[in-house]
């Protein structure tokens, strides 16, 4: 009975805790153009099949530590955060029963919109222009690992279980 309760709530923290090592792969210096935008994937996948699972709360909590440990302005990440989550969830129905191109399509747009949006942001918290060296590193990228990502928490989400 101690191994199912704990197994039940192993299963219901799997969103939380990948997001959690991305955030913390993202400290990887030579690598943090990479695994910055890389929580939209989770964020995104689990909003669409498994919201019940990730919550709000929990990635608002998740933007305020990014940005600590990351040395942004609290409130970016957040932001950015929630809305993808509220992006994909309240058109979830829609993109539950979508073909994978037309949802990478969608992701990819999403991405782009949510990556200027942050863009914009930091430029207004650092009252300069900043440099957008990284948008489309970052943006490439995460459009091209997004069919990599979704296969791993497709597989993920078989061994989660339909228990909702």
């Amino acid at each position: 009975m101690e191994n199912a309760a704990f197994f039940y709530c192993l299963r219901k923290s799997v969103p939380f805790l990948i997001c959690l090592l991305v955030i913390l792969l993202s400290q990887i210096p030579n690598a943090r153009f990479v695994f910055d935008t890389l929580i939209f994937i989770p964020i995104f996948y689990f909003a669409i099949f498994r919201p019940g699972i990730l919550n709000v709360y929990v990635l608002f909590g998740l933007g305020l530590f990014a940005d600590l440990i990351n040395q942004t302005p609290l409130g970016i990440l957040p932001f950015v955060f929630v809305l993808l989550y509220f992006i994909a969830r309240f058109n979830r129905l829609f993109l539950k029963d979508l073909s994978f191109n037309s949802l990478w399509i969608f992701f990819g747009i999403c991405s782009t919109l949510l990556l200027l949006t942050q863009l914009f942001l930091f430029t207004l918290c650092e009252a300069s222009v900043v440099h957008t060296k990284y948008f489309f590193q970052q943006l490439t990228v995460l459009i091209l690992l997004y069919p990599i990502g979704i296969r791993f928490f497709a597989r993920l989400n078989d061994w989660i279980g339909d228990d909702e």
